[in-house]
């Protein structure tokens, strides 16, 4: 009998409300954070399966058997979810906490088992009927959720209590079915704002960050940073997300735990809000997700782009002035000290043209210096900082083998 081929796979995971977006093994991976449970088989189409492999993370189907959610059974991930006429789960910004949500578990599983199969036919020009694959992974919980308890239940949900916690994912690609058997050995668990300052420090190959992140902060400011510039300091963070913004304060490579907060506002909140007004226009978009109506309003050619802004721009302020304020509390427990307030996150794309007049007001008065992480680098800026993170481990792993 043949030996089920072994697959390992390095991971980190940034478990955003909107968002999920991964390094697998060095690839990047970006997707809506939302399922569906499909009640029938879905469409089989006319065409092999080997020609759907390198679309298979736009069309994740699977089946998942794993005690560490409530329901086992079928689901569809990310786009292929979105897309799907059964209505999307996502975080419920106002009731959920990841650590104990099963969605990260699900869409975790669900990527991480169709990626191995698309791996393994890369190197390997065949489908498999299974494959056995371990994970070692880095990921974080929201500053006001992280603890050391909440840290280690999340990271066991994905191990169990002695890592060897096996869960079974079928991935059906067409009409052929691949059993994907998941163990994860190290799952470490941070606090998101601290792998961030690792992803402003250092590129991926460790070297001082020299890029256009730093453009418009030296247009503002006349300097010429790198990474460099960063290190040692005392740097107040603003992480806004779609259910939570995380405030953390870092002294050079630490978080400060005197005071660590963060508050349950953010961009989704903004859009679930707009959303509810913009149904009463559009009533007949009955399943319209967050993530739907993120693209009306990144989309400036849809026709219910104007519509979506409209409605946004009231409800954007409201959660502006709520974050600013949570964050005065923030500056007030520090005593103003700090030497820089850096704002990233994929809500700080959103909510800039009501936030950044508050703090740039606020950063003039104190003499304190503002990075905006530009739109193109701000929602990665966790799941960069955790592949740093990954990589200098590796390294350090390295340098004690050759000691």
């Amino acid at each position: 009998m043949a030996k089920t081929p072994e697959i390992h796979l390095d991971c980190t995971n940034d478990n955003g409300n909107s968002e999920q977006a991964l390094y697998i093994n060095g690839d990047l991976v970006r997707q809506p954070n939302v399922y569906a449970e499909p009640t029938s088989k879905g469409f089989v189409d006319n065409v092999s399966p080997e020609s759907q492999i390198e679309n298979l993370l736009n069309q994740i189907d699977v089946t998942i058997s794993s005690r560490s959610i409530q329901f086992n059974g079928d689901y569809y991930i990310g786009l292929k979810a979105i897309k799907s006429k059964y209505q999307p789960v996502s975080m419920d910004v106002e009731l959920d906490t990841k650590y104990d949500s099963d969605l990260p578990i699900i869409n975790t599983l669900g990527t991480l088992a169709a990626k191995a199969v698309q791996n393994y036919f890369k190197e390997n020009k065949k489908i498999p009927s299974e494959l056995d694959v371990t994970v070692d992974m880095l990921t974080a919980l929201p500053v006001e959720q992280w603890n050391p308890k909440n840290a280690d239940v999340f990271a066991k949900r994905f191990t169990g209590d002695n890592e060897s916690l096996i869960h079974n994912v079928t991935v059906h690609i067409n009409n052929v079915d691949v059993l994907v058997k998941i163990r994860f050995g190290q799952v470490k668990v941070a606090a998101e704002g601290v792998p961030a300052l690792f992803a402003l420090l250092f590129d991926q190959n460790l070297n001082n960050r020299n890029d256009e992140i730093f453009k418009h902060f030296n247009e503002d400011y006349g300097k010429e940073i790198t990474g460099e510039y960063l290190k040692g300091k005392r740097i107040s963070h603003i992480d806004i997300g779609d259910g939570t913004s995380d405030m953390p304060v870092t002294d050079g490579f630490n978080l400060d735990t005197h005071f660590v907060t963060g508050c349950n506002h953010g961009v989704g909140h903004a859009i679930e809000a707009a959303i509810q007004n913009f149904k009463e226009k559009h009533s007949t978009l009955k399943k319209l997700t967050r993530q739907k109506f993120s693209e009306y309003l990144k989309d400036e050619n849809h026709q219910y782009h104007q519509d979506a802004v409209r409605f946004f721009q009231k409800t954007a302020l409201v959660q502006s002035k709520f974050i600013f304020k949570h964050y005065q509390r923030v500056l007030s427990a520090f005593d103003n000290e700090v030497d820089l307030i850096v704002v990233y996150g994929g809500g700080s794309i959103a909510l800039k043209d009501s936030l950044y007049p508050l703090l740039e007001d606020l950063g003039g008065k104190l003499g304190k210096e503002i990075l905006w992480v530009p739109e193109e680098y701000a929602p990665l800026m966790n799941v960069e900082g955790l592949l740093v993170l990954l990589n200098r481990m590796k390294n350090q792993s390295k340098k004690k083998v050759k000691a």
